[in-house]
């Protein structure tokens, strides 16, 4: 549910349109987390919300919507491209033709078999594009020598749940069978950004590429459609700063989930999903100020709970930021917002930024050179 490649005065615009156009009330979810991933969770089904809260939605999401598109377009038109990023070439496949998807390719790699890093960009299921991501995208296939495919899918509320997830499990599949890419398909990993996470995660547990898929990366997913939004507000740190995604949460939520559907289908929320749905190894991290921070917390103290063994710190992190247990790692951004990777800042806090930023992707580039792919050769 993140904001790509917005100034932080962007930001500061954005919000408060958002704030006058959308409504405090929420939806009458559960105010507590129950626990996670019971194998028999109740089901939560919502009714319609009100007629007048419909009308708000309505108003807030396609004036969200267009006012993303305005400053994301404005930004490309009058920002540079940022120097050494690769030139990736954009190819649709014929399962979705009309969705363009970007392949990044290391120079001087054509004849090389590489592993494939599958990218879904975030947007709250509703807005951005493979594009946002190429800094990420970039930096992944020159550092660590990996072809990197950035990958669309159709947006809500005119695609609702759960096409999304379709969208991106039948690209990935037409990705892997492309034969002009020259895929290692033993070294195959899937990850997102916020909803792009929500997506990666879903996506993972189809059966078109459940066993297909080694490890999967969740940079501040949204993994608990179950919750109402005062409750993951409230878990915060009191010092936290303002969240960007308060005043979009329920519209883009009611844009993108249907009526009728149980929020606690592993699809929706996928800290609810069985452990053999996922791929093996698992790499979560959460923004400490943002209110997704919980629940992925939460599911990777799951999710190592059950692969068991000793837990470790992880040595190039501030001690208590990260841990390694099995094969699931958690990271904490310590200080940092939803979308930090994405929200562009000015001088020495961008350079701050970025460094921050591409120093928390080589942690994930190494785990998956030295650790994943460790048992077998890797260019």
């Amino acid at each position: 549910m993140h904001l790509p490649v917005m100034s932080s005065d962007t930001k500061s615009s954005r919000t408060s349109l958002a704030t006058t156009i959308t409504m405090a009330t929420e939806f009458p979810i559960l105010d507590t987390m129950s626990t996670l991933m019971d194998p028999e969770p109740p089901r939560i089904v919502l009714p319609p919300p009100p007629f007048h809260l419909r009308i708000a939605y309505f108003v807030s999401l396609w004036s969200f919507k267009a006012f993303f598109s305005f400053c994301l377009g404005v930004s490309r038109l009058f920002q540079r491209r940022r120097a050494g990023l690769l030139r990736p070439e954009v190819k649709a496949y014929q399962i979705r033709p009309d969705l363009k998807n970007r392949i990044f390719r290391p120079e001087g790699s054509e004849n090389e078999k590489l592993p494939l890093y599958l990218d879904v960009h975030g947007g709250g299921w509703a807005v951005a594009d493979p594009e946002t991501d190429d800094e990420f995208c970039s930096f992944i296939a020159q550092t660590f020598n990996i072809i990197v495919v950035s990958i669309n899918y159709h947006k809500s509320p005119t695609y609702k749940y759960p096409h999304a997830a379709e969208d991106i499990a039948a690209i990935a599949d037409a990705v892997i069978n492309d034969r002009t890419l020259r895929i290692d398909e033993k070294k195959i990993v899937i990850g997102g950004f916020s909803a792009g996470g929500n997506l990666a995660f879903a996506a993972s547990q189809l059966e078109i590429l459940r066993g297909r898929i080694s490890s999967i990366v969740g940079l501040y997913p949204a993994l608990d459609l179950s919750e109402t939004l005062k409750a993951k507000l409230e878990r915060r740190p009191k010092n936290a700063p303002y969240d960007i995604l308060k005043t979009s949460a329920n519209f883009l939520d009611w844009a993108y989930v249907p009526r009728g559907v149980d929020r606690r289908d592993p699809l929706l929320s996928p800290c609810y999903a069985r452990r053999e749905d996922l791929p093996p190894n698992v790499y979560l991290v959460g923004a400490e100020y943002d209110m997704l921070c919980y629940e992925a917390e939460r599911m990777a103290e799951v999710l190592a709970a059950e692969a068991g063994g000793e837990r470790r710190d992880m040595p190039s992190i501030p001690k208590g930021d990260g841990w390694q247990q099995g094969n699931v790692r958690w990271e904490c951004a310590r200080g940092r917002d939803h979308a930090f990777t994405h929200i562009t800042k000015r001088g020495r806090k961008e350079r701050e930024r970025v460094k921050f930023c591409q120093e928390m992707y080589c942690r994930v580039g190494t785990w998956l050179r030295e650790e994943v792919w460790a048992d077998s050769s890797v260019p």
